[in-house]
């Protein structure tokens, strides 16, 4: 009977450490996992603060800056904040931009970008001026290298799907169009903080 009571008592015993142990190891699962909810959103907070910090210096010494300083680029300024174009070139990543100047949207056969005209659609107006966007940021020294290195012609991604070709005329780039067209560069490589700002003298179409 005693060796009996022995036996029952020795398992409740082991039965509680066996539980005591589980609920420890449970606990201590539990404790590991929250500390790692909270490494990982202390490094969500510290990438968002990176990022806000990065669109608030390019509020001032970004494109959209640049360009809003610049006398000659005021109708493209105009346009972009029209589109909220300039929405994108705060926050999301680097350009290089092609600005066409004042007299560039001169031209009677920009319909699309003629807001006077009953031809005028912002949708396509969008689509004409992000042909002037490329990603990342594009140096002269780097165009002049890469035209040299794609034998005399450089394909340049825009930020409407389209493509435009990057030639030298001697030391000079020259932008040629899909629709036959070409601008030349006026101003060179201005520097921003999230890219590079180029004078042009004609606004380019897509074909």
């Amino acid at each position: 009977m005693f060796f009996n009571k022995t036996i029952l008592l020795g398992g409740c015993i082991a039965a509680f450490v066996t539980l005591s142990s589980c609920d420890h190891k449970q606990r201590g699962q539990e404790i590991r996992e929250e500390a790692q909810r909270e490494i990982l959103q202390k490094k969500l907070s510290e990438k968002a603060l990176k990022e806000q910090i990065i669109i608030e210096d390019n509020k001032v010494y970004g494109l959209v800056s640049k360009i809003n300083n610049t006398e000659e680029l005021s109708e493209f300024e105009s346009q972009i904040k029209e589109l909220e174009i300039d929405e994108c070139l705060v926050n999301q990543g680097s350009f290089t931009v092609f600005a066409p100047n004042n007299e560039a949207f001169d031209n009677k056969n920009l319909s699309v970008l003629n807001k006077k005209s009953s031809d005028y659609n912002k949708v396509e107006a969008k689509i004409a001026l992000k042909y002037h966007l490329v990603q990342n940021k594009w140096t002269t020294e780097k165009l002049e290298s890469e035209i040299k290195k794609s034998g005399g012609s450089l394909e340049l991604t825009t930020q409407n799907g389209a493509s435009i070709h990057a030639t030298l005329n001697k030391t000079n780039i020259i932008l040629n169009d899909e629709s036959g067209h070409t601008a030349r560069i006026l101003t060179s490589d201005m520097s921003a903080s999230n890219g590079s700002l180029y004078i042009i003298d004609s606004v380019l179409m897509a074909d």
